[in-house]
């Protein structure tokens, strides 16, 4: 890990992901690796169905958009979108949640998080996928020239914890970093994506099970 501080505070406790972020009791260490994000500024995507139907997922080509922690290089492998949110963020669980799953050189799994909203003007890559959101069992759908260099805030302050994936088979340890700042995306957009999922795709809370979160700032 390139931070210590995920680790401090349990040994045995399982580390199920997703959890509730109390924004009061992160630890702030502003002496974390920086997130610094290199995705290109347009990229050809496809969406499918994954995991028996359980999320939208769009497949990222090998090497073509990344994250550094430090010295250490992180390959974007997909994102998709899970609603409701399954983090919250002092108690709030916002309409929508999207991860982008990364892979380190030793296959380490980071995922970032990223809450989405209502409200925003269009124009998003959360919008130009969503507004294609495939049919269930239906063929995978093509997205031309998705700006993902975009798909990020500007503030890439982060809540950061050790958990684990939110499908199965949940798998451990995963390197959680929840973004603080969230996009907001047209409400037809949302509402494209909970047709598919009526009853939601988001699992239940887990345990903080004695677990530090932390906190690094980046918003200037």
């Amino acid at each position: 890990m390139p931070w210590t501080c995920l680790r401090v505070g349990y040994l045995s406790a399982v580390p199920q992901s997703p959890i509730n972020i109390h924004s009061i009791h992160a630890v702030n260490i502003p002496g974390l690796p920086a997130l610094r994000v290199h995705y290109p500024s347009t990229l050809d995507l496809s969406l499918r169905y994954e995991g028996s139907g359980r999320t939208v997922l769009a497949p990222i080509p090998a090497g073509a958009a990344w994250v550094m922690l430090g010295a250490v290089r992180y390959d974007l492998v997909n994102f998709h979108f899970h609603t409701f949110s399954e983090h919250r963020l002092d108690g709030r669980q916002f309409p929508l949640e999207q991860h982008f799953v990364h892979s380190g050189p030793g296959g380490e799994a980071l995922v970032i998080g990223l809450f989405l909203t209502p409200g925003g003007k269009g124009g998003t890559v959360q919008d130009q996928v969503l507004g294609v959101v495939p049919e269930e069992s239906g063929p995978e759908v093509y997205v031309p020239q998705a700006a993902l260099a975009t798909s990020l805030p500007d503030d890439l302050s982060t809540f950061r914890y050790e958990g684990s994936l939110t499908t199965p088979p949940y798998s451990e340890p995963v390197s959680w970093l929840i973004l603080r700042s969230h996009l907001s995306i047209q409400a037809a957009s949302l509402h494209n994506l909970r047709l598919r999922f009526p009853g939601g795709d988001s699992r239940m809370m887990q345990p903080l099970n004695g677990r530090t979160v932390c906190y690094r700032d980046q918003s200037s």
